[in-house]
């Protein structure tokens, strides 16, 4: 017979499958989304795909097999397999649910690209970010009818809106950039939340809801500080002054920018291990147990990158005794 501790781990290996079934049934959807909208959107939107990498490998392809990526499937997909006395969401909702969250996504991928200046019509980008995020919340509509719910899915989306603006203003580098405009900052990833929040409306958890807006806050701070730390280097030189390229001594130059990552690294990743470590105890309080697995691989991950990352650092500048020193 298997003792329990292998049956817990039997469970997280099902809820991996299952999260890699629905992402790819997801994909398959939004592709027969772009394929039945006619006119320039539907090419807009295929570019989009195509620019990120979404189509490259077809089934195993997409948003979600980014190992470093937000769990845009997995937060509904844990959630909805939660063991409890609670209604079911069933299979074709939960389709319904991820797909909201993939076009969600999307539309936030569109907004990212107009504002670093991807895309040669603007104005075209505007109307697929509308076309993409009316899809997200129609999806949705037939599922819930519970007010606070679309409270706080009007909350986070504001909020989102606004937060996209402040970064914007934050980038020159005499502009306050500290951890409070910081946490303004992360207000551009909580509509990960939402699909999540679908999910404990339909099964009459709505009381959790509060707990899992946290745990979604500090996933998205341990991504926001790992990507903004590797991608220091390119804020610097595009003149974008986050808060980790001031942190790393960024506006002293790109030398000083390069030191900090070396002697910064480890306070830095002491932050995303915190972030992981609170985001972890939400999920087991809520009974997402196959979470467990996600974040340690996440952790095996990053530990590796940054691994490679601060080797390669540290012999680029190629120091001779004292950090502080000058290369």
């Amino acid at each position: 017979m298997k003792n329990l501790a292998t049956e817990g781990l039997d469970k997280v290996s099902d809820k991996a499958s299952r999260v890699h079934e629905v992402g790819a049934e997801t994909m398959r959807r939004v592709e027969r989304l772009i394929d039945r909208s006619e006119g320039r959107l539907g090419r807009l939107a295929g570019d989009l795909l195509d620019r990120h990498g979404y189509r490259a490998f077809g089934d195993r392809g997409g948003p979600h097999r980014n190992v470093l990526g937000h769990p845009l499937f997995e937060l509904p997909v844990w959630l909805a397999g939660v063991s409890s006395d609670h209604l079911e969401v069933s299979d074709e909702a939960l389709y319904d649910i991820c797909e909201s969250s993939l076009c969600g996504y999307l539309s936030v991928r569109v907004d990212d690209d107009y504002f670093d200046g991807h895309w040669d019509d603007p104005h075209a980008a505007i109307m697929l970010s509308s076309f993409f995020r009316s899809r997200h919340l129609g999806l949705l509509a037939p599922l819930v009818d519970d007010r606070r719910f679309w409270e706080r899915c009007a909350t986070v989306w504001t909020s989102y809106a606004e937060a996209m603006l402040v970064e914007r203003s934050l980038h020159h580098p005499e502009s306050e950039y500290g951890p409070r405009q910081f946490e303004t900052v992360l207000d551009r990833s909580q509509p990960l939340e939402i699909p999540g929040d679908v999910v404990l409306s339909m099964r009459g958890q709505w009381d959790s809801s509060g707990a899992f807006g946290t745990l979604v806050r500090h996933l998205t701070r341990a991504t926001q500080l790992f990507d903004d730390f590797v991608d220091a280097p390119d804020d610097l030189a595009a003149g974008n002054f986050t808060w980790m390229v001031r942190r790393l001594g960024g506006r002293d130059g790109e030398s000083a920018l390069r030191r900090g990552m070396v002697t910064s690294w480890d306070s830095v990743r002491e932050e995303v291990e915190l972030a992981l470590a609170e985001a972890q105890l939400i999920a087991t309080s809520l009974g997402i147990l196959a979470m467990s697995g996600w974040v340690e691989e996440r952790r095996r991950v990053i530990s590796h990158a940054s691994d490679e990352m601060y080797l390669t650092l540290f012999n680029s500048i190629g120091w001779e005794g004292d950090l502080g020193g000058e290369a």
